[in-house]
């Protein structure tokens, strides 16, 4: 989803998306030119738009944490760091091919197994379904969402602080006389991100 999105803001004026998919094999060239990747055999994904495309210093960057070429409150930079944590958790591969004016490719490659599919797994024996007593600072400016959000926390036993924006969570914060021992929020907010959010109420905790 994060990489259909950035193929999509990077055609404003429209363009196309590509999705495709392939059992692939990495071999011994194919590793003399990226050292980083493992020769074996993967399942490819990739993802091609005709977009703006990037020059060799923005296309460096791209998987840095906070780094991003949107503009103020359309990007967090986490999209592609996310994308790159995950694939490297799975011991995949990412490479990413792109020329400025003519569009941008992004190939994921993880790791095929050899293990056949489990089947469904039993029941007996799971642990007691969670539950808590915590508090929880809830911030989300779209409602829909944070109703949703409100109704499954609730429905673990944990006391709620619900808040629309960064000023309304600080406002609550305030209000609140006992221990917030968690805050859940939305990243992409007007006026204060969360992660503006947390800085503040960090400094109020202390």
């Amino acid at each position: 989803m994060n990489l259909v999105i950035n193929a999509r803001d990077a055609m404003p004026q429209g363009g196309k998306v590509t999705i495709e998919t392939a059992n692939i094999e990495l071999d011994e060239t194919y590793q003399h030119a990226h050292p980083q990747a493992l020769q074996g055999q993967y399942a490819m994904l990739a993802v091609t738009d005709t977009g703006c495309g990037m020059d060799e210093v923005t296309k460096s960057q791209i998987f840095e944490p906070f780094f991003t070429t949107k503009g103020p409150e359309k990007g967090t930079g986490l999209g592609l760091a996310t994308v790159w944590g995950i694939v490297k958790q799975s011991g995949g591969h990412i490479e990413v091919y792109s020329e400025v004016g003519l569009g941008t490719t992004l190939k994921i490659y993880l790791p095929r197994s050899r293990d056949r599919a489990e089947g469904p797994r039993s029941h007996v024996g799971l642990s007691k379904p969670l539950h808590g007593a915590e508090t929880i600072l809830l911030v989300e400016d779209e409602e829909g969402v944070r109703e949703l959000a409100a109704i499954v926390l609730q429905s673990y036993g944990y006391t709620l602080l619900v808040a629309h924006s960064g000023a309304d969570a600080l406002q609550s914060a305030e209000r609140h006389k006992g221990p917030i021992h968690l805050l859940v929020s939305d990243v992409v907010m007007p006026n204060m991100s969360g992660r503006q959010l947390a800085e503040r109420l960090a400094v109020v905790a202390t």
